[in-house]
């Protein structure tokens, strides 16, 4: 067993087995989240040929993206900062030059 701190997981992307995993969890957590979503996922999967699994997969992701950014505490206060015309703005060289790239 090791004394290491477990790694953080990125809290601006969606982790492997995280989030719905079944088109039954995945349609529960956007009717919750956005029921406008929900009606066009629904209307995206009943457009899709189901031979496809690679356009199935991707349907998938996307949505499960579009979850992510809808409902993640972290991105929904970095969208409402970004609105915010009292926020300090800087450009990519200020950025890059602090972090030492």
């Amino acid at each position: 067993m090791s004394a290491a701190p477990a790694e953080r997981p990125d809290p601006y992307r969606t982790q492997a087995h995280a989030g719905p995993r079944t088109i039954t969890q995945l349609r529960a957590a956007l009717a919750a989240a956005s029921p406008v979503d929900r009606e066009e996922f629904e209307a995206e999967l009943g457009e899709l040929d189901l031979d496809d699994l690679e356009e199935y997969a991707a349907l998938v992701r996307k949505w499960r993206h579009r979850l992510v950014m809808r409902t993640r505490p972290e991105i929904l206060a970095a969208v409402a900062a970004s609105a915010d015309p009292e926020a300090p703005r800087w450009t990519s060289a200020q950025i890059l030059a602090e972090t030492g790239r």
